[in-house]
C-alpha cells in the first residue's frame, strides 16, 4: 500500500529539482520544468529507497531504546519495592503512644514491650559568654593580635566515638562570621552560630562518646582564640567544650541506652520522639493480608514487563507500509502522516532475539533458589499454562498464606539477597540492556559508530549524500540538454524567419 502520489500534486507540493540552472521553455512551448520533475523523480527513486531504509533503522533504534527504558524502570522499581529485606517486614504494629515513639517491626519481632520511662538523647552544645565588643565583622586578627592560626576540632560520631576531626585555619582576612562559615563547612561535625555577642557550637550527632570525656573537643588552640570568643578554657590549648547525653529507656524492666534516639529491642525498631514518663505498650502481629497484597504488587510489576516485551516480539508487521518520502509527506496532512507512520512502525521488533532471550531469562528466575532452596513456587507463585502471553505469573493465595504461617520470613528469603528472585531478575535485565545498547546505543551515545544500527545509519547517510551529489550532476546535464534544444529551436526559427522575409 502506498499514499497518493501523482505528478501534478507532487509538482505543486514538492520539487525534485535542486539546480539553479533552469530555463523557461518559452521558445519550444514545452513545460520543461514539469518534464524535469518527472525525469528527476525517476532518477531519485534509488536515493529515496536508501532514505526509507535509513528511516527504518532509526525507527528500530528508537524502538530498542524504548525497551531499554522499560527494563531500566523495571530494575529500579523492583529493587526499591521488593529487593530489600525491609520491603517484606509486613506486620501490624500496636503502639499506645505514637506521639512519643515511632515503631516498626521486623518479621522477627516477638512479644510485647512496655516502655515505663525514657529520655531523648541530646547533642553536646557549648555557648560562650556574651561579649558586646565583638560583632560578626570583627577580624580574628584584631581579637588575637596575630595574623593567622589554626586549631583542630572533633565531635562525637554516629558510632558513638570521638571522630569527625577537622583542621580549621584562619588568616588576617577572616572575621567572626567567616570563622563560623569555616567551622560549619569543615568535617568537624558541628554547627556554629554567632548572634547577639554569643558564640554557640552544637554537635550534629547526639549522645556521648565512649572514648572521650567531651563530645566536642578542641586541640591546638595555641592562640587561645576560643577564650577570646568567650568560652571557658582556663588558658588551655587542648580542651573539651561540651558533653552530650545518651538516650535512656526502661523497657520491660531493663535499663538500656543509645547515643541516638533509636533502639532495637526484640526485633522492634524504636525511635523516641519525646520523653516518656508513663507506660507505653507495643505489640505486633503478622499482616498476612498485607503480605499477600505485596506479592500481588510484585506479580503485577513483573506481568506488565512481560506483556510489554511479548507484545513487541509478536506484533504483526503491516506489509506495504513503507516510510514516507519527502514528496509523499508534502501531499499529506500532519494527522495523515502520523497515522501512516504509526501503522508503518508496527512489528519493528517482531521475533527479535534480544527480547526473546530476556523473556527466557526472566522465566528462568522463577526457578532460581536461595540457600534454603526456596523458589517462587514455594510461596504459590507459578506461570500461566501457556507462553502465548509471554509467561505471566499467577498466585495461589492459600498456598502463600500457608507458607507464611509456617515461616513468617519466607518472603524475604525468596525475594532478597544475592541469589533471590529480585537480584536474579535485575541481573537478567541488565544483561539485556547491555546487549540492546550494543545494537541501538542510548540517548547518551556520542557517536553512531559505537553501536551496530548506528553504523548502518552512518553508512546509509554517506550513500544518500553521494546520491545527492550525483543527482545534482544528472539534473545539470538535463538542463544543459534542454538549453541546447531551446537554443537550436530559436536558431532554426530565426533562419526560417529570414527565408520567409526573402
Amino acid at each position: 500500500m502506498s499514499p497518493v502520489n501523482n505528478a501534478t500534486s507532487s509538482q505543486l507540493a514538492y520539487s525534485y529539482l535542486q539546480s539553479k540552472n533552469k530555463i523557461s521553455g518559452l521558445v519550444s512551448g514545452m513545460d520543461i520544468e514539469s518534464i524535469m520533475e518527472k525525469l528527476m523523480k525517476a532518477e531519485s527513486s534509488q536515493m529515496e529507497k536508501l532514505q526509507q531504509q535509513k528511516q527504518k533503522y532509526e525507527w528500530r533504534r528508537d524502538a530498542y531504546r524504548e525497551v531499554n527504558t522499560t527494563l531500566e524502570t523495571f530494575r529500579s522499581n523492583t529493587f526499591d519495592n521488593f529487593g530489600l529485606s525491609k520491603n517484606w517486614n509486613i506486620r501490624n504494629v500496636s503502639n499506645s503512644s505514637p506521639s512519643s515513639v515511632n515503631i516498626s517491626a521486623g518479621n522477627d519481632a516477638t512479644g510485647n514491650l512496655t516502655i515505663s520511662k525514657a529520655e531523648k538523647a541530646q547533642a553536646a552544645q557549648s555557648v560562650s559568654k556574651e561579649n558586646t565588643n565583638i560583632s560578626g565583622s570583627t577580624k580574628i586578627s584584631d581579637l588575637l593580635g596575630v595574623a593567622e592560626g589554626s586549631f583542630n576540632m572533633s565531635s562525637v560520631g554516629e558510632k558513638g566515638t570521638l571522630s569527625n576531626v577537622a583542621e580549621v585555619k584562619y588568616t588576617s582576612e577572616d572575621t567572626v562570621d567567616s570563622l563560623v562559615a569555616k567551622i560549619n563547612s569543615s568535617k568537624a561535625g558541628v554547627t556554629a552560630i554567632f548572634a547577639n555577642g554569643k558564640f554557640s557550637i552544637t554537635a550534629n550527632n547526639t549522645g556521648r562518646a565512649t572514648d572521650s570525656a567531651a563530645d566536642i573537643a578542641v586541640v591546638g588552640d595555641n592562640n587561645q582564640l576560643f577564650e577570646k570568643l568567650g568560652f571557658t578554657t582556663n588558658g588551655a590549648t587542648d580542651f573539651g567544650l561540651a558533653q552530650g547525653k545518651n538516650a535512656t529507656a526502661t523497657i520491660n524492666g531493663v535499663d538500656i541506652s543509645s547515643n541516638t534516639n533509636k533502639f532495637n529491642v526484640a526485633g522492634y525498631n524504636l525511635e523516641l520522639t519525646a520523653n516518656i514518663s508513663s507506660d507505653v505498650t507495643i505489640s505486633s502481629t503478622a499482616d498476612t493480608d498485607g503480605a499477600v497484597k505485596k506479592v500481588k504488587d510484585f506479580i503485577t510489576t513483573y506481568n506488565d514487563l512481560i506483556k510489554t516485551l511479548n507484545e513487541k516480539t509478536t506484533e504483526k508487521k503491516n506489509i506495504g507500509y513503507e516510510p514516507l518520502t519527502d514528496a509523499q509527506k508534502a501531499e499529506m496532512s500532519e494527522k495523515e502522516i502520523e497515522k501512516w507512520e504509526e501503522t508503518a512502525k508496527k512489528g519493528l521488533l517482531k521475533g527479535d532475539s534480544n527480547l526473546r532471550n530476556v523473556l527466557s531469562d526472566l522465566r528462568s528466575t522463577l526457578y532460581s533458589t536461595d540457600k534454603d532452596k526456596l523458589t517462587l513456587a514455594s510461596i504459590g507463585v507459578s506461570t500461566t499454562s501457556t507462553y502465548t502471553d509471554g509467561g505471566q505469573l499467577q498466585l495461589d493465595e492459600e498456598k502463600l498464606k500457608a507458607a507464611l504461617e509456617k515461616d513468617p520470613d519466607i518472603l524475604s528469603k525468596v525475594f532478597t539477597g544475592d541469589t533471590g528472585v529480585i537480584s536474579t531478575m535485575r541481573d537478567s535485565s541488565k544483561q539485556a540492556i547491555d546487549n540492546i545498547k550494543n545494537v541501538a546505543g542510548s540517548t547518551l551515545s556520542t557517536s553512531e559508530k559505537t553501536y551496530s544500527i548506528g553504523r548502518d545509519i552512518s553508512n546509509l547517510t554517506d550513500k544518500i549524500e553521494n546520491w545527492k551529489d550525483r543527482l545534482k550532476g544528472i539534473e545539470d546535464r538535463y538542463w544543459k540538454q534542454f538549453s541546447a534544444m531551446e537554443t537550436a529551436i530559436q536558431k532554426a526559427n530565426s533562419q526560417s524567419s529570414i527565408f520567409m522575409q526573402g
